[in-house]
C-alpha cells in the first residue's frame, strides 16, 4: 500500500545540517537555500491554510554540539518562515554523532504514536536527510547510532537515511564513513553548490518514505 503524506497523516522530514566551519561561504548558503526550498515546496502541497500542512520538520544543525532549531522541532511546515532559517558555518568541528542522537531520541519518541495513527497503514514512515562536507572529528563513531535510526519501523518499514557528501572546494566528505550511516543506495555525490540545494529540497519534499523510493529520487538528481 502506498504511504503518502496528507494533512491528516503528516509526514516528518529530519534536516541533519553540517554548519562546521569549513561549510562557511558557498556552501553554507547553498544549504540555507535548499533547506528554505525544502520547505516551501512543503508549505505548497495539499489545500490552502495554516492548519492544512502536509509535513512537519525537525532541523538540527551540528558542529562541535548538535542543536535543534527550536522553530523546526517536529514543527508542521506552514507554520515555520524559510527566511528566519539559515546555515552559516560557525559550529567548529563536525560531531555528526550528536546530531543523530538527538533524531534517534525525537524518534524513538515519535514512533510509537505512529503504530496508534488511525490511518497507519497509509502513513509515511520519517525520513532523514544529512549532508557533511567533512570527516566526522568530534565524539564516538556515527555507525552505531545511524543503525538504531535504521531500526526503527512502522509495519517492518525502517526510517531511511538520505546522506550526502559534499566536496565543494577544498577537502572532501568522509563518503565511507556517510554511505554506511545512509540507507541502500541513498547516498549522493555532491560536487557542486546547486546539486546540494537540489538533493535537500528534492529529496525532502519528495513525499516518498521507502529507500528505493529515495533511490530513484537521488538517480534523478545525478542524471
Amino acid at each position: 500500500m502506498a504511504r503518502q503524506a496528507r494533512q491528516s497523516r503528516q509526514q516528518l522530514v529530519c534536516v541533519l545540517a553540517d554548519n562546521s566551519g569549513s561549510m562557511k561561504g558557498e556552501k553554507a548558503k547553498a544549504a540555507t537555500d535548499g533547506i528554505r526550498d525544502l520547505i516551501m515546496e512543503c508549505q505548497s502541497r495539499g489545500p490552502a491554510g495554516a492548519e492544512r500542512s502536509y509535513f512537519k520538520l525537525l532541523l538540527i544543525r551540528f558542529g562541535d554540539r548538535a542543536t535543534i532549531d527550536p522553530s523546526c522541532d517536529l514543527t508542521p511546515v506552514r507554520k515555520i518562515d524559510p527566511d528566519q532559517i539559515s546555515v552559516v558555518g560557525d559550529g567548529g568541528q563536525t560531531n555528526i554523532t550528536e546530531a543523530l542522537q538527538m533524531t534517534f531520541d525525537r524518534l524513538h519518541d515519535y514512533m510509537p504514536t505512529l503504530l496508534e495513527h488511525p490511518e497507519r497503514g497509509e502513513h509515511p514512515v520519517p525520513l532523514v536527510i544529512l549532508f557533511s562536507d567533512g570527516e566526522h572529528n568530534k565524539g564516538p563513531a556515527p555507525q552505531s547510532v545511524a543503525s538504531q535510526i535504521k531500526s526503527l519501523s512502522l509495519d517492518g518499514e525502517p526510517v531511511v537515511i538520505a546522506a550526502a557528501g559534499v566536496s565543494i572546494g577544498d577537502g572532501g566528505p568522509d563518503d565511507k564513513t556517510l554511505r554506511e550511516i545512509a540507507s541502500p543506495e541513498c547516498y549522493m555525490d555532491i560536487a557542486n553548490a546547486r546539486n546540494l540545494s537540489r538533493f535537500i529540497a528534492s529529496v525532502g519534499s519528495s513525499g516518498v518514505s521507502r529507500a528505493e523510493e529515495i533511490a530513484r529520487v537521488i538517480k534523478t538528481l545525478e542524471g
